[in-house]
């Protein structure tokens, strides 16, 4: 499945769920992923052969595992990213939902943004006081 299809597939309001179960403390982001999820709706994906792919990573130093795409992933423009695709390596259990929540967060901080989320990026990139 191309990551256009999995963001047509759901709203907004059915992921925000998911963001806060994976990043507690986000409600305050809200607007911003909101925004960032309205304008990936609007663009026009450019066909990639490069995919976003969820797998298995083991933590330095320790035996534990999580599951995740490479940021490598998702260093590209929006457009580009919206037409991967995504795909999920044996063993991977993560719900639709649960993959486009971690790839809107993840399109937000390491994507090329256009200009007009400029003014989002700089709320959601703003140090904590």
């Amino acid at each position: 499945m191309k990551l256009y299809e999995l963001i047509q597939s759901y709203n907004f309001d059915e992921i925000m769920p998911e963001i806060l179960r994976m990043f507690p403390g986000t409600a305050k982001y809200r607007e911003p992923l909101k925004q960032a999820y309205d304008i990936l709706l609007e663009m026009r994906p450019v066909p990639s052969k490069k995919s976003v792919r969820y797998r298995f990573f083991n933590m330095d130093n320790s035996d534990e595992s999580y599951m995740g795409a490479a940021d490598a992933d998702f260093r590209c423009t929006w457009e580009v990213c919206l037409g991967k695709d995504v795909v999920r390596e044996r063993g991977i259990d993560l719900s639709d939902a649960e993959i486009l929540a971690n790839s809107l967060v993840n399109i937000c901080f390491i994507g090329t943004h256009p200009r007009k989320f400029d003014a989002a990026y700089a709320e959601l990139t703003r140090p904590e006081r």
